[in-house]
């Protein structure tokens, strides 16, 4: 794993990779959605690369984005 500079998240002790991933390209808000499988290997080379942040929002396509990050293993 590559070592990405982390930051602390609020005041529970938590960190997360001061880069983070943002996921709204992946659903298909400005392009066409990638496919599944092609979303999850993205994730997880972003994972494997340091990065703890991953940025997702239900209005990037009707909770896409969670469902994809969610079938990460």
């Amino acid at each position: 794993m590559t070592d990405i500079p982390g930051v602390k998240l609020g005041s529970q002790g938590l960190e997360v990779s001061k880069l983070g991933f943002g996921c709204m390209g992946l659903s298909g808000v400005y392009n066409d959605p990638v496919p599944e499988y092609v979303g999850i290997s993205l994730i997880k080379h972003a994972f494997n690369k340091g990065i703890t942040f991953f940025d997702t929002s239900d209005v990037y396509g009707a909770h896409a984005n969670e469902v994809l990050v969610g079938k990460v293993d």
